[in-house]
C-alpha cells in the first residue's frame, strides 16, 4: 500500500487530497499527519484543532500530529502569498488511550511537487478570494481574543470588519482585498486613470483608496437594492463623493425591476489606454469584502480591458435607461485569446439571452464534473430557454436529459437564495412540468442549500446551520459563533466545468447566472475556456465552502450542540470506512484525477 497525494493552490490556501492506493483501511490508523516544508525551512506539522477528548490539552509544538486528521481532504490556510511549499501525508498508528500513537513514516506518501502560493493562474489571468465567514471557528476565536484584549464584554464581527487596519478584517478580506487595493495604488502611483461601474459602495478602506486616485478616477455608481425609503441605497456615499472628493461620479439610477449590478474596474496607463480589468462577484462594501464568500478575477490584457472600458462608456451614455443600442451591443460576445486560454466577456442585458446559451452549451459538454456557487439565481422555469444555469447543471443528472444525461458526472455546489418568502415557511409552489421540481431550492424555506448531485434531493440547511449562527454554545472543542453578521453567506457566482479534464471552463462575473441577470440588469459574465490552473483554483475555493457547510449540516442533524454531536477524534480505526466507499470515495478519486 502507498498513499497517493495531490496538492492544489488557489493563491489563498492549499488543498490536499489523498487515498491509499489499494482503497482499503489502514489497520490501527487513528488518522494522518500532514508534514509541510515551507520556503526551505525545517519541516512542520499542520495543526488539527480537534482532539480525542473534550477539554483535552493540545499537543505541544512539533507534536501536532498527536491530534491526527481523520479526513482525506484538508486545507492549509496558514500559507501566505509567495510561499513555496511541499507536503507529505503520514499515517498515525496506535492509540491515544494508552499513549502508543506513532508516526508510520514507512507508510508515508511521497512529497508533493513544490507549490508556489500565487493568484497568477496563467500568464495573464489571476483569481482572488476572500475568506468571508465560512471558516467561522477561527473567526469566533479571533473575536474572543479581540474582546479580551479590549476588555469588552462582546465584540461583534460587524464592528471589527468596519475598522480599517484591523487584523481580523484583513484576514477575512484575504487576497481579494489586497488585489483591489493594489490595483488602485498602481493607478495612483503610475499617473494612470481608473474607470469603475459599481452596484454598491460603502467600504471605508476602498473609499479612501479611490479618493486617493482623485480626478483620475471615474465612477458609474448604481442605486443598489432600492432600500426604503429612498430609491438610492448609495445616496449618502454618492453625495459625499460629489461634495468632498475630486473623483468623477456619474449616476445610473435604473428603474424598478432592474439593477445596475456591475462590479468591474478598468485600469488605464498614463495615455489612457486600458490595460487590466477586474470583475467578479464582490460588491465594494464592508460585507462584500469581509463577511460574504466572494471572488475576483483580474485579466491583464489590453483588449479585454478595452472591452470593459467601451462598456463603461456605453453605460455612461445610457444615463438611467436601457436604450436599444446598448442591448444590441451587449448581445454580441467579446472573445479574445489570452495567455493560452479563450476569454469571452458578455455584457447584459442581452436581447435573447445569448450569454446564457453560451454557458448552457458548455454545461452540456461537461465530461467529468461541475462545481458551483450560486447567489439568488432565481426560481426554476418550465421553458428550458429560461432555465437558470443551476437548472441546466442539475438536468445533467436527470434521465430525461438524453443525450446529456450522465449519472457519473460529479456535481457539488452551494446555493444561497434570497428570493422573497424563502426565509419563512410559505405555501408550496404551483405545480410545474419541469423535471427538476423536487430539486428547486426555491421550493422550501432555508436560504442555503447544498447540492451533491442532480439525481438526489438537495440538503436544505436550516437556520441553525447557517454561519454565523451555527454553534450557539461551547461544546467539545467548539466555541460559540454568534457573530452578528449578514445573512448572505455565499455571494460568489461561479461555475467550474471539468477542472481536470480536456476542456476546463470557469464561468463567473457579477452575473447571478439566471434569466433576470441576462435580460434585466447591468451585469457582466466572464467565460474562460482552456485554463486548467484557473479552473482548479476556483474548484478548490468551491469545495472548501461546500465541505464547511456539509460539516455544519451534520452537526445540526446529530443533536446540534448536545452530546449526540460529533465532538472529536475517534480512538479506533473504523472512522476510515465511510470515506473509502460510495460517494465519498468517488469524490476523492475525482480530486485525485482518477475519475
Amino acid at each position: 500500500m502507498t498513499l497517493l497525494l495531490q496538492a492544489y493552490n488557489n493563491g489563498d490556501h492549499a488543498c490536499l487530497v489523498w487515498l491509499p492506493s489499494d482503497l482499503r483501511p489502514i489497520p490501527h490508523c487513528r488518522g494522518f499527519a500532514i508534514e509541510r516544508m515551507r520556503n526551505g525551512q525545517a519541516s512542520e506539522f499542520l495543526a488539527n484543532h480537534v482532539g480525542f477528548q473534550d477539554e483535552q490539552a493540545a499537543p505541544p509544538a512539533g507534536q501536532e500530529w498527536k491530534w491526527p486528521i481523520q479526513r482525506y481532504l484538508w486545507w492549509d490556510y496558514s500559507v501566505r502569498p509567495g510561499d513555496r511549499v511541499r507536503y507529505r501525508v503520514i499515517p498515525v498508528l496506535g492509540s491515544d488511550a494508552d499513549g502508543t500513537l506513532e508516526l508510520a513514516r514507512h507508510l508515508a506518501s511521497a512529497e508533493t511537487n513544490e507549490l508556489s502560493i500565487t493568484a497568477q493562474q496563467g500568464s495573464q489571468i489571476s483569481s482572488y478570494f476572500n475568506r468571508g465567514i465560512v471558516a467561522a471557528q477561527w473567526v469566533a476565536r479571533e473575536l474572543l481574543s479581540e474582546a479580551e484584549n479590549q476588555k469588552a464584554n462582546r465584540t461583534t464581527l460587524k464592528k471589527v470588519v468596519s475598522r480599517t487596519g484591523n487584523p481580523l478584517r484583513n484576514g477575512l478580506g484575504g487576497a481579494l482585498r489586497t488585489a483591489i487595493l493594489d490595483m488602485l495604488k498602481q493607478v495612483q502611483d503610475g499617473n494612470g486613470t481608473a474607470f469603475a461601474a459599481l452596484y454598491e459602495l460603502n467600504d471605508p478602506e476602498l473609499l479612501e483608496a479611490i479618493t486617493a486616485v482623485g480626478p483620475r478616477f471615474y465612477l458609474i455608481l448604481g442605486n443598489g437594492a432600492y432600500k426604503s425609503p429612498h430609491r438610492d441605497e448609495n445616496a449618502a456615499i454618492r453625495q459625499q463623493l460629489k461634495e468632498r472628493t475630486e473623483i468623477h461620479v456619474f449616476d445610473r439610477l435604473v428603474p424598478s425591476g432592474h439593477f445596475a449590478h456591475n462590479k468591474f474596474l478598468v485600469c488605464c496607463d498614463e495615455q489612457g489606454k486600458a490595460q487590466r480589468a477586474l470583475s467578479g462577484s464582490t460588491n465594494w462594501t464592508v460585507s462584500g469584502l469581509c463577511t460574504q464568500a466572494n471572488n475576483g478575477i483580474v485579466i491583464d490584457d489590453a483588449r479585454v480591458a478595452g472591452a470593459y472600458l467601451e462598456q463603461w462608456r456605453r453605460l455612461r451614455a445610457a444615463g438611467d435607461s436601457f436604450p436599444p443600442q446598448l442591448v444590441k451591443s451587449n448581445s454580441v460576445p467579446n472573445t479574445f485569446a489570452v495567455g493560452g486560454a479563450r476569454v469571452t466577456v458578455w455584457f447584459t442585458p442581452t436581447g435573447s439571452m445569448e450569454d446564457m446559451e453560451h454557458a448552457r452549451r458548455l454545461i452540456r459538454q461537461a465530461e467529468q464534473g461541475i462545481l458551483f456557487l450560486f447567489f439568488d439565481p432565481g426560481e426554476f422555469q418550465d421553458d428550458p430557454h429560461r432555465w437558470t444555469l443551476l437548472q441546466s447543471i442539475l438536468h445533467r443528472h436527470h434521465p430525461e436529459a438524453s443525450p446529456d444525461y450522465n449519472p457519473r458526472l460529479y456535481i457539488r455546489g452551494v446555493v444561497n437564495q434570497s428570493i422573497p418568502g424563502l426565509a419563512e415557511k410559505s405555501s408550496p409552489p404551483a405545480k410545474r412540468t419541469a423535471p427538476q421540481l423536487g430539486l428547486d431550492p426555491a421550493a422550501s424555506a432555508p436560504r442555503v442549500t447544498l447540492i451533491s448531485g442532480g439525481d438526489r434531493p438537495p440538503e436544505r440547511l436550516a437556520e441553525g446551520v447557517l454561519v454565523p449562527a451555527a454553534i450557539k454554545s461551547k461544546f467539545g472543542h467548539w466555541v460559540p459563533e454568534l457573530l452578528g453578521a449578514s445573512q448572505v453567506m455565499v455571494h460568489s457566482k461561479v461555475v467550474v466545468i471539468d477542472p481536470f479534464g480536456r476542456h476546463p471552463v470557469v464561468i463567473t462575473g457579477s452575473h447571478n447566472l439566471g434569466p433576470k441577470a441576462s435580460t434585466k440588469n447591468d451585469d457582466n459574465l466572464v467565460i474562460v475556456e482552456g485554463s486548467s490552473q484557473l479552473a482548479q483554483a476556483y474548484a478548490v475555493n468551491i469545495i472548501a465552502i461546500f465541505q464547511e457547510y456539509r460539516w455544519r449540516h451534520y452537526v445540526a442533524g446529530h443533536g446540534g450542540d448536545s452530546a449526540a454531536s460529533w465532538h472529536g477524534l475517534e480512538d479506533n480505526d473504523t472512522w476510515q470506512r465511510g470515506h473509502l466507499t460510495g460517494d465519498s470515495r468517488a469524490e476523492l478519486e475525482f480530486w485525485l484525477r482518477r475519475a
